[in-house]
């Protein structure tokens, strides 16, 4: 039985515990002199390193800008993620960082403008690499621009980014050596993708597809729609999270689950049944940065309350269970 404080290796790095913080973007934060990050996210995702977490994956940063050092990739933006990977590194977290395309229409893009993407989607990940991130994480889901790439039905190319499996996941394959052969032999890359694209067996394909060109870890959310499909009986979290033990079982490569867990209860569950690898806690983890530690050591968890509407999307101060946090 694999337990939640048992270490996992992915290309040399030791992920301590199997207690993941997800990529989740804090709204009513502001950067520091003119730039995106700034001294809030350093606490933020500081304080949630201290708290226990085995692997945070900094919120979603915009790859746009990575080739010329604008965007969210300017001088002070890089000075502060440097730290904050200097600061999870202190407190033994292993950090990646999600990379974002966007919101645009794949099937308008140009040859040339997909190529002028892929040239920032490389140039993000070896800037990562430079600011001693341990890897990168690819957003191919919630239906932004590389979900739509890999959603079949959404997809209408008719060149080499439209059709099969192996086609619609080309948007990174096709850059994967060039990211491999320009960051160090440990750096992890991953992809955050959904299973129903439109089906399952879509996102099964598309899940190979990346296994097999080398992609070293998988955290399944949902793609263009969450799923709304039932649960097995006896299984005690979301349909969202059920779709992360099903492409478990299809990829030999570790794989997070996500979605509305919340209790040290979820967390024992899928880990010690190996639904799958790792475990990632997002609002949780918001209300209480030492969810991961409490839950090891079976503490008291300050529990998200479950809001209707998560406050931590307009005002992260009113978030009535993270109050001081």
């Amino acid at each position: 039985m694999t337990r939640i404080t048992d270490e996992l290796v992915i290309r040399g790095n030791h992920i301590k515990n199997r207690i993941v913080m997800p990529p989740m973007v804090t709204f009513s934060f502001h950067g520091d002199n003119g730039s995106y990050y700034g001294e809030q996210h350093i606490e933020h995702y500081t304080k949630r390193a201290k708290g226990g977490a085995g692997l945070i994956i900094v919120q979603a940063t915009s790859i746009f800008g990575a080739v010329d050092s604008t965007g969210m990739w300017s001088a002070g933006d890089i000075a502060a993620l440097k730290q904050i990977a200097s600061n999870c590194h202190q407190y033994g977290a292993t950090i990646m960082m999600q990379l974002h395309c966007g919101n645009l229409n794949i099937n308008e893009l140009s040859a040339e403008e997909i190529r002028s993407m892929q040239m920032n989607m490389k140039q993000a990940a070896i800037r990562a690499c430079e600011m001693v991130f341990d890897g990168v994480e690819y957003h191919f889901a919630h239906g932004f621009t590389l979900c739509k790439f890999l959603d079949a039905s959404y997809n209408r190319r008719t060149d080499q980014y439209g059709g099969d499996a192996l086609n619609r996941a080309r948007v990174l394959t096709q850059i994967l050596p060039e990211i491999r052969n320009n960051t160090h032999k440990s750096f992890i890359v991953g992809v955050r993708m959904g299973e129903y694209l439109p089906e399952s067996k879509d996102s099964i394909e598309a899940a190979k597809t990346f296994e097999k060109a080398g992609i070293d870890l998988l955290h399944i959310s949902f793609g263009m729609q969450p799923p709304t499909n039932p649960v097995p009986d006896g299984f005690i979290c979301s349909p969202i999270t059920y779709s992360g033990c099903k492409i478990k079982k299809e990829v030999k490569i570790p794989v997070i689950a996500v979605n509305e867990i919340r209790t040290e209860e979820q967390v024992r569950f899928l880990i010690e049944n190996d639904y799958v690898d790792l475990v990632a806690v997002g609002r949780g983890m918001l209300a209480d940065p030492d969810f991961a530690n409490h839950v090891i050591n079976s503490e008291p968890v300050n529990m998200c309350v479950g809001c209707e509407r998560c406050f931590w999307f307009t005002d992260h101060t009113l978030c009535p269970a993270g109050k001081d946090k």
